[in-house]
């Protein structure tokens, strides 16, 4: 009977639904680790299954089987009950005994049901474990694995590792999504399949090969129709994945998006790649309607001939009704279940694949080297610091016909600061990331106290080396958090050890600043802090993590001059007598005395005290000096002093004799008198307040490595040449100094007293430096008392409890099926609206197809019961149902095409919509947690793909079932009403736990899928800030933090389970239920007098009516996970078009007069913050102004105000009325077009933004197609402007060069250069320079500065330049300078007049203090406001150092 039919279609829809979630899930195997075509086993599903899974599998495979049983068990008592009927309307039978039959096997039934109910409520809550459990195997591994991986594996990601991780996450979930569900449904259709078959063959052999006879036939032609599908998914996914790529690129920059008129271009790049995934989905569509319209015709002929040769069996009495009908249902069982395993093999299909990939991937990681450093390694009782580099050549593996290091060798003594000077790409950072063990030079070694980096434990290398880069990576975590991650044991890091590193590094006014203090979270990667904050974030974990070696790398560059200069004395005086290598371009950070190795390309080009270097003339060194400061000495003449034996004292690759500068080779005298400066002096900056001079406790003077040396100095006959250090590591003696005579204890007891003291004064002098140029003491707030700050769990802020928040879903409004399906008309063009109509009729035809079916297949089974059967009448009704299978397999297939091409167009009619209205949103909009770039990528493409099932596959559905349920619904009425209305009463039972399923399905998916998104985040982050993450050895503290998060997970997804399977069996079993009520019904109204034949048609009606809201059931899920994933989509769709930006419509083509007016400014997240305070400046056309301060001071604001990237209307002090005005030629900027505006204001900003796009097409970025400067002319002409050119013409495609993601790494100074290039070719009226040449050398930003004078100078170009920055030189150029601070103005004038007043300015260039009762500038030393003369005790002679 059609029950059996419907019942088992149920069961191969319940897969078929569950594989659309993964054509919707947007994977594509990783290719950096999959290799095409490559086959994949089907154990690939179960690689990831560990022995504590096998009991789960075991079950579940056991409960499947069980369930699978139900549908034979099922076929075999509804054989007998229809036997019933029409044995009682032959008159075999009499009236009681149809009745006490009927009942006993609709008893039966109602087992069967329950039965039902019990096995697939165990069943569904086994396998999604199981699922839940392969997930969490797969990550464990992967994470475990990821972070074994040495550096060098992720440099040679093809995308980057963050690229793939998101790839990563989308094959573990395919993985799960197909061990779940899916491999139970197989589980049980091949059961049923079995079970139907054996049942079928044991009834009537004949009648069960004539009924399966055309299924080969079927198969053969549903497989022909599918041949090319999996192909255009695979496409599909690829350009959707390249879509996403565009998309995370666009949403990261968004300022620089903007600010250059991006939108457009960012939406068409989007738009092109969704519409190409589009059209391969077409393809895919097609096949999948034309599958399903095969499907159609070829089942319902297995009805025809099945019901045709049992009517001549029963004919030729042969078999009985029940025999026929049993065995019919049985064989038709078997074959739907055959059929349903087609589909969920696809899906597993994917499953394999994604199981393959990871385990792929795994094999790759394994092949790889992995970080080594652990058992066996040498890890010593203490650090001195001796660093030894030695013939060390090495290329990064990414570019390794590229070398970043060639034949380096020098030797950095302990207990000193060394400095490492370079232009960009020179290698001077490569050198800290070859001492961390990030890399392994290819040829050559580095020695750490005498021991190779290669014998050292890798946890005690990292736990005794501190490195802080650049980019000074933060954590999503709290403020507290990211500085106690400097110790090891952070978990136990006091607040006083916290408070007093915040001191050290400025930070105290920022973090009384923030709305929670400590325990604001400071975003992912920092992203709600500036450069400089974030740096000074870096450094107080430094401070706290005091090691004996400490790297900085460009450390301080985003700093303003007065912080910069109270880092670097803080920092000198904090790391005397400890190893210090600064890695800079700055080269006001190196004192006379100061030792520097200078690299030029990968080599070693120059080193030595910069007193001597500076006095050499055309020397590397001298390129760093502004050339009034460059020597006019001989090179022989200058060369005399420099320490030609301190070179090979150090151990230098100098010392070969095609370096250029070394013209002497040996000088006994020179050798003599530069053997005591090769240990040259720690500088102690302002210990001595009273002019006493400094006490030596030997000879040599108080120097730093005079702890290595021997109690007697070798003579300088004997003097060995190589660098000199203890003999072991492990057994370290540092010798004690031979004391002078003239020094007592009682002075040594000084130093140490006076030592003592100025580490007491140091926070001190730090903090009265920050008062303000005004002569007021900048006002603070206490740092706030942190109550249990010590018992907080450093585990990071994400909550992984039960009740953690999404932000995401407490910000969308959930919206209802009618909602979601009312965007569909307006968002749809007319040629698709013909389709949309098409495929409604198709649909509404195909729907009337199964009431007409049932109604011609009851006459057929009416046959049955007249004596010898009605051959023609059996004919008759075969050949109609033949017909009615073509119409309905024609209409089919034009249903699910129209259908899926219509949803596809109107989802990516709303990815087109989202996308226009996300970059359209302030910028504020991308500084709310709900608003993160993952989520809004996820968004517009899982999501989406998502959304598209609502119409191309659950409307259409839903709408059949409406329709040919209702249609049954009537027809049954008039033909029996009475058993049609009692038959109904179920009709609320199947609602009820239908609405209930739906409801809690919903709820835990909702659960389950936040519970993921926390943990992949943990995941991604780990692995995106990897080297940080090594760098302060806080793996183990990743480990538990995402171990928390996982287990989260799973106990999420094992209570979801437990939910969803309990209320799938009871929603399952209704159908079951309300079939046996509907017999029993039957059965009482025929022996009341309904003739049988009325039961019969009323039977096969509301039985498909029963079944059919079996499929809706079985949709619910899907069409519930729809719902929430549309609801996030269209949010963003819904995005309001308010912005501060829409304002303005006057287009403008000059700016003119620049005036802020009254201007007060908060940022939206921070409103009770004032950055701006009653700023009021006029900028004059054609002029250059600097804008200095220090950092936090609002210079950077009113650069974001200009380019209107803020409003200057803000709610401030819980009031919202007008703050000022930004004036731009008369107009306000509200009144002005934004577009406009941005294309006459261009920025340089301090971190430059790269696209995945080629050089020319960077630099052009944001110009319209019609442009004049556009042209490679003109875009060549900005790169020479900005110093590139010669670079991009070294690449080996030139301007054509693939930059960004997937294409080539430039350094940070390249890259901003490339920025600067960006913004000269556009010919802006106003150009902004925000510390545009804070990340070049000083080669190239002498080139930068030079074409910002030479544009300041060129009057025809009347360019209004607005300078931000710290740098003296930049200031100098500028016509006119304006001092903020706190906020407002200080002072404004030219540079040499504001100098000359020696007020705020000269404070801020002297790093000293300003009041105005004293008005006098400090001048400052580097390591206090001390203005006194020192004597010095050298070697056997006296300096006289000014201070």
């Amino acid at each position: 009977m059609p029950s059996a039919k419907a019942r088992e279609g149920r069961k191969g829809k319940r897969s078929w639904s569950t594989s659309s979630k993964a054509q919707s899930t947007t994977s594509t195997a990783a290719t950096d680790a999959s290799d095409n075509g490559q086959k994949h086993p089907w154990r690939a599903l179960f690689f990831f299954t560990t022995k504590a899974n096998i009991p789960i599998l075991v079950l579940g495979i056991s409960f499947s089987a069980m369930a699978g049983a139900m549908i034979p068990a099922s076929a075999y008592v509804e054989g007998k009950l229809f036997d019933g009927f029409t044995s009682y309307a032959t008159g075999k039978i009499s009236e009681e005994e149809f009745f006490n039959r009927e009942k006993k096997y609709i008893f039966y039934l109602l087992g069967v049901a329950g039965g039902s109910w019990l096995f697939n409520f165990m069943e569904m809550t086994v396998w999604i474990a199981f699922g839940e459990l392969q997930a969490k195997s797969a990550r464990d591994r992967l994470f475990h694995g990821l972070l074994k991986k040495d550096i060098a594996w992720y440099d040679l990601r093809k995308n980057g590792i963050g690229a793939l991780l998101p790839r990563i996450q989308a094959q573990i979930r395919e993985l799960q999504l197909s061990t779940s569900q899916p491999l139970g449904a197989i589980v049980s259709l091949v059961s049923t399949s079995i079970l139907s078959l054996i049942q079928a063959l044991y009834i009537s052999w004949d009648l069960t090969l004539v009924s399966i006879a055309s299924t080969p036939l079927i198969m053969v032609a549903v497989l022909w129709a599918g041949r090319n599908m999996q192909r255009s998914y695979d496409l599909q996914q690829k350009k959707l994945t390249e879509a996403q790529k565009y998309t995370s690129s666009a949403f990261t920059s968004i300022e620089t998006v903007k600010c250059f008129n991006g939108q457009e271009i960012e939406h068409d790049k989007y738009m092109k790649k969704v519409s190409e995934a589009a059209r391969f989905y077409y393809r895919v569509a097609s096949a999948n309607a034309l599958q399903l319209a095969m499907f159609v015709l070829l089942s319902i002929s297995m009805f025809v001939q099945g019901f045709y040769y049992g009517g001549v069996l029963i004919r030729e009495h042969k078999k009985t009704v029940a025999d026929v009908l049993t065995t019919f249902l049985s064989a038709i069982g078997a074959f739907q279940a055959l059929n349903g395993i087609i589909p969920t093999l696809l899906f597993l299909e994917k499953g394999k694949i994604a199981g393959s990939t990871l385990r792929t991937i795994m094999a790759e990681m394994q092949r790889g080297s992995n970080v080594q450093g652990g058992q066996g390694m040498v890890a010593p009782s203490k650090c001195f610091g001796d660093i030894d580099v030695k013939n060390v050549t090495f290329a990064y593996p990414s570019l390794p016909q590229q070398l970043a290091l060639d034949d380096v060798t020098l030797y950095i003594p302990g207990g000193e600061m060394t400095f490492l000077i370079g232009k960009s790409g020179s290698g001077k950072s490569t050198l800290g990331q070859l001492l961390l063990r990030f890399y392994r030079s290819q040829t050559g070694n580095i020695t750490l106290d005498g021991v190779g980096l290669e014998q050292i434990d890798l946890k005690w290398l990292r736990t005794n080396v501190t490195l802080i880069e650049q980019s000074s990576n933060l954590f999503n975590d709290t403020v507290f958090n990211n500085i106690a991650f400097g110790k090891s044991d952070h978990g136990k890091v006091s607040k006083q050890e916290v408070l007093e590193a915040v001191e050290f590094a400025l930070l105290q006014l920022m973090i009384n600043d923030m709305p929670n203090g400590f325990e604001t979270v400071v975003g992912y990667k920092g992203g709600s802090m500036s450069g400089g904050q974030r740096q000074r974030m870096a450094l107080a974990r430094a401070r706290l993590r005091d090691t004996p070696v400490l790297l900085l790398d460009e450390s301080t560059s985003a700093l303003d001059q007065i912080s910069r200069g109270l880092m670097m004395d803080a920092i000198r005086q904090w790391r005397r007598g400890k190893t210090t290598i600064v890695i800079t371009h700055d080269i006001s950070q190196i004192q006379a005395d100061d030792y520097a190795y200078i690299l030029e390309h990968g080599k070693l080009v120059q080193e030595g005290y910069r007193k001597h270097m500076e006095m050499i003339r055309d020397s590397p060194f001298q390129g760093f000096l502004p050339p009034e400061q460059r020597a006019a000495a001989s090179p022989y003449d200058s060369r005399k002093h420099t320490a030609f034996e301190s070179i090979r004292t150090r151990g230098s690759s100098l010392d070969s004799p095609t370096y250029r500068f070394s013209t002497i080779t040996n000088d006994p005298l020179e050798a003599h008198l530069d053997a005591s400066e090769n240990k040259r002096a720690t500088v102690l900056f302002n210990l001595f307040p009273d002019k006493r001079p400094l006490p030596g406790p030997g000879a040599g003077g108080f120097t730093a490595p005079w702890m290595r040396l021997a109690a007697s100095p070798p003579s300088p006959e004997n003097a060995d040449t190589s660098p000199q250090r203890a003999s072991g590591w492990w057994d370290p003696r540092p010798l004690k100094p031979v004391p002078e005579e003239s020094t007592s204890a009682t002075s040594a007891k000084r130093t140490s007293k006076l030592l003592e003291g100025w580490l007491d004064r140091a926070g001190k002098s730090a903090a009265e430096s920050r008062m303000s140029s005004t002569g007021q003491r900048r006002q603070r707030k206490e740092i706030q008392p942190m109550v249990a700050v010590e018992e907080q769990t450093q585990s990071g802020t994400t909550s992984v409890t039960g009740d953690a928040p999404d932000e995401e879903a407490q910000v969308v409004q959930h919206k209802s099926y009618k909602e979601l399906l009312a965007t569909l008309w307006p968002s749809i063009d007319m040629s698709t609206k013909a389709v949309l109509i098409v495929g409604c009729y198709s649909t509404t035809i195909h729907a009337f197809g199964s009431p007409i079916f049932a109604f011609v297949l009851s006459k057929l089974l009416r046959t049955y019961a007249i004596p010898g059967g009605d051959k023609k009448k059996a004919l008759l009704y075969s050949t109609i149902m033949l017909g009615l299978a073509f119409v309905d397999a024609i209409h089919t297939y034009f249903s699910h095409m129209c259908l899926e091409y219509v949803g596809q167009r109107w989802v990516d009619s709303i990815r087109s919509k989202a996308m226009n209205k996300i970059l359209d949103q302030p910028r504020a909009f991308f500084d709310k947690e709900e608003n993160a770039v993952s989520r809004l990528t996820g968004n517009l493409d899982r999501n989406a793909e998502e959304l598209r099932n609502l119409v191309g596959r659950f409307s259409g559905l839903i709408w059949t079932a409406a329709v040919m349920s209702s249609v049954a619904v009537v027809w049954a009425t008039i033909a029996q009403w009475k058993m049609t209305l009692i038959a109904l009463i179920a009709a609320p039972y199947i609602f009820g736990v239908t609405k209930v399923y739906a409801a809690v399905s919903a709820k835990w998916e909702s659960h389950s899928n936040s519970a993921a998104e926390d943990a992949a985040s943990i995941f991604t982050e780990t692995f995106t800030n990897i080297k940080t993450v090594r760098a302060l050895t806080l793996e183990q503290h990743f480990v538990d933090k995402y171990t928390k998060a996982t287990n989260f997970a799973l106990n999420v997804g094992l209570r979801r389970s437990f939910f969803a399977g309990f209320f799938y069996g009871i929603s399952d079993s209704a159908g079951n239920f309300a079939i046996a009520m509907v017999f029993y019904v039957g059965a009482r109204l025929v022996k009341s007098g309904t003739p049988v034949q009325d039961v019969v048609q009323v039977f096969t009606m509301l039985i498909f009516t029963i079944t059919n809201l079996g499929f809706i059931l079985v949709a619910i899920p899907q069409i519930g996970s729809t719902k929430d994933t549309g609801s996030r989509l269209l949010r963003l769709a819904d995005l309001p078009e308010d912005s501060h930006e829409h304002l303005g419509d006057t287009r403008i083509t000059t700016v003119g007069d620049i005036v802020l007016e009254d201007l007060r400014f908060a940022y939206p997240s921070r409103p009770d913050q004032i950055v701006l305070r009653d700023i009021n400046l006029h900028i004059q056309p054609g002029a250059s102004t600097a804008i200095v301060g220090g950092s936090g001071s609002g210079k950077s604001t009113i650069a974001n105000l200009l380019l209107n990237l803020y409003g200057t209307d803000t709610s401030l002090d819980g009031t919202y009325h007008r703050n000022g005005d930004v004036i731009l030629g008369g107009r306000s900027i509200q009144h002005i077009d934004t577009a406009s505006l941005r294309s006459l204001v261009t920025p340089v900003s301090q971190t430059p933004t790269l696209f995945s796009a080629t050089v020319a097409e960077n630099i052009a970025y944001g110009l319209p197609p019609d442009s004049p400067h556009i042209s490679s002319l003109a875009i060549q002409a900005a790169a020479a402007q900005s110093g590139i050119h010669e670079f991009i013409v070294s690449l080996p495609h030139g301007y054509d060069t693939q930059v960004g993601d997937g294409g080539l790494g430039l350094s940070g100074g390249q890259a901003q250069r490339l920025a600067v290039a960006r913004a000269l070719v556009r010919k802006p009226a106003v150009l902004i320079l925000d510390e545009a040449t804070s990340a070049l050398d000083v080669e190239s930003a002498n080139l930068v500065r030079q074409t910002i004078e030479s544009l300041v100078r060129e009057t025809e170009m009347n360019m209004t330049v607005i300078i931000i920055t710290h740098h003296r030189d930049m200031m100098a150029i500028a016509d006119h300078v304006v001092v903020l601070d706190q906020g407002s103005i200080a002072e404004e004038g030219g540079f040499q007049e504001l100098l000359a007043k020696n007020g705020a300015l000269a404070n801020l260039l002297s790093g000293g203090e300003w009041t105005e009762q004293k008005p006098q500038a400090k001048a400052r030393s580097r390591g206090g406001p001390f203005t006194k003369e020192i004597e010095w005790k050298g070697r056997g002679r006296k300096k006289s150092i000014r201070r």
